[in-house]
């Protein structure tokens, strides 16, 4: 059975032709949900199986792995599970027993496949508290006297047991000083073999977050800086840039520390390897100190927010300013030579840290930058010019506005000039020159003196190399957007020249390098900010999209290249976008043409494969129910099939897109909803609960709960109690680990709770019977939120939120609710509402409503 599996693995990794792979594929995909307690028996087995073939033992750890771990958390959380409750303990020891066997063996490609797989196997088992003895059997491997494939594969595991593991990781953290004395001896000057150093210091890279009790203590983090710094010194390339990555990290995790060797150490021997010529050590060197200006920004940044915080910044970049910014001028003379190369080098890495540097250090940025800009932009060497527009549209955001705005009308007519240097990488980077002051000093550009030259450059720009157009459009994007908030906006009189432009890049035949996409992006804004004014090119944008599918929806896919099939979804993609924005955008004209548009819309949802576009599709129809309201009631019995598959697929993305319709369709037939009610609560329902949801699911479906309470009023009653029900399990679900995109779920999930209940208080204003009940659940949520300072903190949660207090308050004036009104965080949160200088006046006003709505409950 053994050779069986090891022979299909092969044919997966070796045959040539593609359909038996897929047909192998499935059949291992067979086997594991047929049985996987024998399957996975089977895997370990081939896995330390020394007459397989190599390909089948390295695909039989990482078939084994991806059976264990996958990147969507639902589904991690079932393969946790299946390998706790269906994989007996004897079996679960002979398979850890063979990935450690396979892990310690000769071979460093089966070697790596194993250590991925002990890693999986790790992430779930440690924090149950079992496998208690690998961590000390990766240590021990590591021992200076092990072989040196021992102690690379040991060292390997812990960096992926670190690398996928939860950021607060109480078994790591409780580990890291064996996890760090391992680590530091590979990484040491003394360690003799190169893989085996750079595997140490990579590992220490994803070790960082747990050593935070090491780093503390001066005596140690002495030596661990002394390791890395000698490090960053070795005569191998790739050693020296894992060492740099790792200062990077620690920069990031322990600024705080950092003083003393930035002055010892650190400030030295960067500069000095930004001179290297080897460019993957020289952009570490400069990332470096790009991690240093985004520590400093967050740290301006909360100092100004929260002027009590014990942050503390040491103005590293602005102190070295005069230093690292002459060296960052000079790497972004290292272009790449192909303009069509758009592989990430150290010139990019330089122009990154160039506009961190100038947003942490401001004015100061503006001397050595200007001076470079001034000797370099005429020169007959095309890296210089290239280089100097490069660092002038760096400095755009961060300095003061009234001097840039003074230099700007200096270098805007060499820019224009540059707009046509026979070099593509100079033409590429003086569009997005422009695009930058289009988008951050837009008052710069006089409507008479300058708006007339970069209209004019972005009209022949648009018709250049594909990159060019790119920005171009991109530089049109912005001047529409900043320039219509201007009464009148002159841009409106360049409208029919843009439009023009805009359809001719439209028509590009491909989409190279973005630009065709980038066109319909500026045709989408120019749909949006359009007024009465230029109702003619609006029409005119009209007519060439309608066209445009037309013609996309007439051709015969199935005579189509795979390669012309994916152009045409990205063409059809791109139309649907600007289509939808049309719609939106002239409601009135839609109801003529809405039978032909449905019809149009379904035909594409029918296509064979529609899931490309199906996300566009619904979007389109989505600004179709808007546009129509009540109108759009007489296509719901012909769509509502193609809804229900679209909600179904809980694991696709298009199940978040037809939710968030679900709220247009409530929305636009307001009260006319109810009867339409218990088929969608019944399906919403069931998509929160299903086990393969997209996690993004849930956030959807509690937000869509509050538009639809607040469109059919009493009539949500029955389904009150179901839904407050998950309304109190998703604001009681603690993150499920660290990290930041975690607690960024968490967030989306609170503020959809929000939505819930401001669409469920507000339906129920007339049946305040009915939400009686609830008024403990909800002041409880609120007061969760006002201890948050990421949900408190935002604009529209705040202004939700105190909306909510004064709401409730205004439905119970008989004085039954009083009590939540006298608790000391409702004052204080409706206090630090009003008081926060950065809201709007609405949510300062919704503020002081909610202060008089809780005066008068307090006073009954």
């Amino acid at each position: 059975m053994s050779a069986e599996l090891a022979q299909l693995l092969e044919e997966v990794i070796l045959t040539p032709d593609q359909t038996l792979r897929v047909a192998n594929e499935t059949q291992l995909k067979k086997l594991s949900n047929e049985n996987f307690l024998q399957f996975a028996g089977l895997l370990s087995s081939v896995l330390i199986d020394e007459t397989a073939r190599l390909e089948a033992r390295i695909l039989a750890a990482l078939t084994l792995k991806n059976e264990l771990v996958a990147k969507d958390s639902v589904k991690a959380s079932q393969y946790a599970q299946r390998w706790i409750t269906v994989v007996d303990p004897a079996s679960k020891d002979q398979i850890k027993l063979n990935a450690v066997h396979a892990l310690l063996s000769g071979e460093p490609r089966v070697a790596n496949a194993s250590a991925q797989l002990i890693a999986a196997i790790a992430n779930i088992e440690l924090p149950r508290g079992e496998w208690g003895d690998l961590m000390k059997t990766m240590v021990d491997s590591t021992n200076p006297s092990q072989p040196e494939n021992v102690k690379r594969a040991s060292l390997l595991t812990l960096g992926y047991i670190c690398e996928s593991a939860d950021p607060q990781s109480q078994v790591l953290v409780s580990s890291s000083n064996s996890i760090l004395i391992a680590i530091v001896q590979g990484a040491q000057s003394s360690e003799p073999s190169v893989p085996v150093r750079l595997t140490a210091l990579n590992a220490l890279a994803d070790s960082l977050v747990f050593i935070k009790n090491n780093m503390e203590r001066e005596g140690e983090r002495n030596y661990l800086m002394q390791v890395v710094c000698e490090a960053t010194q070795a005569p191998e390339t790739v050693v020296q840039t894992a060492a740099f990555g790792c200062l990077c990290k620690i920069m990031s995790l322990y600024y705080p520390f950092m003083k003393p060797y930035m002055e010892q150490a650190l400030y030295a021997l960067t500069i000095a390897t930004m001179r290297s010529p080897d460019d993957k050590v020289a952009s570490m060197a400069v990332e470096f100190w790009s991690t240093i200006c985004e520590e400093e920004i967050d740290i301006a940044y909360e100092l100004a927010q929260f002027p009590q915080s014990p942050l503390q910044s040491y103005n590293f970049a602005l102190a070295s300013l005069k230093e690292v910014v002459p060296n960052l001028l000079n790497l972004l003379t290292r272009q790449n030579e192909d303009p069509e190369d758009d592989d990430w080098n150290v010139s990019m890495s330089a122009g990154a840290c160039l506009q961190l540097f100038a947003q942490n250090c401001g004015n100061y940025i503006l001397e050595p930058v200007l001076q470079f800009v001034e000797q370099n932009i005429t020169s007959d060497n095309w890296r210089q010019r290239e280089a100097s527009v490069m660092a002038f549209g760096s400095i755009m955001d961060g300095p003061d506005r009234t001097q840039k705005t003074y230099y700007i009308h200096q270098a805007l007519p060499a820019i224009f000039n540059l707009m046509a240097d026979p070099m593509v990488h100079v033409k590429e980077t003086a569009a997005w020159c422009v695009g930058r002051v289009a988008d951050l000093v837009v008052d710069s550009i006089d409507p008479q003196q300058h708006l007339p030259s970069v209209i004019q450059v972005c009209l022949i720009g648009l018709q250049d190399h594909p990159k060019v157009a790119t920005n171009c459009a991109w530089t049109v994007i912005n001047l529409v957007e900043q320039l219509a908030e201007l009464r009148p906006s002159p841009i409106y009189n360049y409208y029919p020249a843009l439009v023009d432009a805009l359809i001719k890049g439209s028509n590009r035949p491909d989409n190279e390098f973005n630009a065709r996409a980038s066109a319909f992006s500026a045709l989408t804004t120019m749909v949006e900010y359009a007024t009465d004014a230029v109702a003619e090119s609006s029409a005119s944008i009209s007519t060439f999209i309608m066209d445009k599918l037309g013609q996309t929806m007439g051709l015969d896919e199935s005579q189509l290249s795979i390669e012309d099939r994916q152009s045409l979804q990205e063409l059809q993609s791109s139309v649907l976008t600007v289509l939808a924005a049309v719609i939106r955008k002239s409601p009135a004209s839609v109801a003529s043409v809405s039978d032909m548009l449905m019809d149009l819309f379904l035909k594409l949802l029918d296509k064979k494969d529609a899931s490309y576009i199906e996300d566009d599709v619904f979007y389109a129809i989505s600004a179709l129910a808007s546009s129509l309201g009540k109108g759009f009631e007489k296509y719901l019995e012909t769509f509502s099939p193609y809804l229900v598959r679209a909600l179904n697929q809980v694991d696709a993305q298009v199940s978040i897109t037809a939710v968030g319709f679900v709220a247009d369709i409530s929305n636009s037939l307001e009260e006319d909803f109810k009867k339409y009610e218990p088929a969608f609560m019944s399906v919403l329902g069931q998509m929160i609960s299903a086990e393969n949801a997209k996690k993004e699911l849930k956030p959807a479906v509690l937000g869509v709960f509050g538009d639809i309470a607040s469109n059919v009023g009493p009539d949500f009653t029955p389904y009150l109690n179901e839904v407050m029900a998950l309304c109190v399990a998703a604001q009681n679900t603690k993150p499920e680990n660290g990290t930041l995109e975690a607690l960024d779920y968490q967030i989306k999930v609170l503020e959809a709770v929000l939505d819930a209940y401001v669409g469920t208080v507000a339906g129920l204003r007339s049946t305040p019977a009915a939400l009686f009940p609830y008024v403990g659940t909800i002041f409880q949520f609120i007061s969760l939120l006002a201890e948050d300072p990421q949900l408190y903190g935002e604009d529209s949660t705040a202004r939700s939120a105190v909306g909510i207090v004064g709401d409730i308050a205004a439905m119970y004036p008989d004085g039954s609710i009083k009590q939540f009104y006298a608790q000391e965080w409702v004052t204080e949160f409706i206090k630090r509402t009003r008081s926060n200088q950065t809201f709007t006046q609405s949510t300062k006003d919704t503020a002081r409503w909610a202060r008089e709505q809780q005066k008068h409950q307090l006073s009954l």
